[in-house]
């Protein structure tokens, strides 16, 4: 059952809504979508208040559960990235998240060395590191010539026009894109709903975020986390958390 907001005769703008199963969910909505800022909650009791991006937690969240409690990010429904874990006797696991384990502690470890103590690993404190770039995937190479690759229009590229990646008017027949590739239009339009219209951008002359650790899963938690900078505060502010800095 649902109650609420309707547009182009879709679940649009905030509603409430319910299965027989005793889910149910109340936030923003998008695309007949839970899209935006919410809470679902299930029969057990337990429930996540947050962000959600077509259905999927997305973005910065508290997951509460019979006997735990987490706060962190979140990427296609699993942690990922920084999260703070709160169990009953109040003890709690600080650090980096990738699914259900903590990949990386943030605590210092007394019997911990520094690396100004090894001059001899002096270059990998004067290395130049990577910068966090949102806008890579979007990229596309042209390499070849056409002349020369038989596959001149790679996949990125088709995936990259709106009239070779969907049919037209897609959504009159189906509003479950998941086993279908996204258009990049769409995803603009996605992520303006999220990011009120205000997608951070790499910033090059403020205080750009450097990728320390260039492990690919890292790589791609760092970047994780950039895209969500700016929400964290809203979103913390609109459910009023009560949580430390991450």
């Amino acid at each position: 059952m649902y109650q609420g907001e309707f547009g182009l005769n879709m679940k649009l703008g905030y509603g409430e809504f319910s299965w027989p199963t005793g889910e149910s969910y109340h936030g923003q909505f998008y695309w007949d979508h839970c899209h935006g800022l919410g809470t679902y909650m299930w029969p057990d009791g337990s429930s996540f208040t947050g962000t959600f991006y077509l259905s999927h937690r997305e973005g910065y969240g508290t997951m509460y559960m019979k006997t735990r409690l987490f706060q962190g990010l979140y990427k296609a429904d699993q942690r990922f990235g920084p999260g703070v874990e709160t169990y009953p006797d109040g003890s709690q696991d600080v650090g980096l998240w990738f699914r259900e384990q903590l990949i990386k502690l943030c605590t210092q470890i007394p019997s911990g060395f520094s690396l100004l103590s090894y001059p001899e690993f002096s270059s990998f404190i004067t290395h130049s590191p990577a910068r966090i770039s949102l806008s890579e995937e979007e990229k596309t190479e042209w390499g070849l010539q056409e002349g020369q690759d038989p596959f001149f229009y790679e996949y990125k590229r088709f995936l990259l026009n709106d009239n070779l990646t969907l049919p037209p008017e897609m959504y009159v027949y189906s509003t479950n894109s998941d086993h279908l590739p996204m258009t990049s239009s769409f995803r603009k339009e996605l992520d303006a709903r999220i990011f009120l219209n205000e997608i951070p951008p790499f910033v090059e002359d403020g205080e750009p975020w450097f990728i320390i650790n260039e492990t690919p899963l890292l790589v791609k938690i760092q970047k994780q986390t950039y895209k969500f900078r700016l929400t964290a505060t809203t979103t913390l502010w609109t459910f009023s958390w009560t949580v430390g800095p991450m």
